[in-house]
């Protein structure tokens, strides 16, 4: 039998959410997708109705993070991860965000085994 691979992770910090926004519109997203979004309060979700819209034509899941990292919310740390998407090795991850919470991403997914050839990564951050 014939196992189809599972479809996209997108995980997005704050306005990261912009491109993750653009690629649910995209074939890198078909499949079961799952969005990971955090921000600080859901008051701070941008474009999240529009996400969850184009989530939920794919038949896919939004879990929508709130917290702040520095005040014990650690979404994006293996086990964080692992929780809401346990066959994340199987799919290919688009993270995008600024560049500390990028760097712990990819230092988590690294750390569960996700392969480096399924990894596309933005930082948005100052010049």
């Amino acid at each position: 039998m014939h196992r189809t691979r599972p479809g996209a992770l997108l995980i997005a910090g704050g306005v990261g959410i912009t491109p993750v926004r653009a690629l649910l519109e995209e074939e890198a997203a078909a499949g079961d997708v799952v969005v990971l979004y955090q921000v600080r309060s859901e008051q701070n979700a941008l474009l999240v109705d529009e996400v969850r819209a184009l989530v939920a034509d794919r038949g896919g899941e939004l879990h929508l993070l709130t917290g702040r990292t520095g005040e014990g919310s650690t979404p994006f740390e293996p086990d964080g991860l692992r929780a809401p998407v346990p066959d994340m090795a199987e799919r290919d991850v688009y993270v995008c965000g600024p560049p500390a919470r990028t760097s712990v991403v990819l230092s988590a997914l690294r750390g569960l085994k996700v392969p480096h050839r399924q990894v596309h990564a933005e930082r948005f951050g100052l010049a």
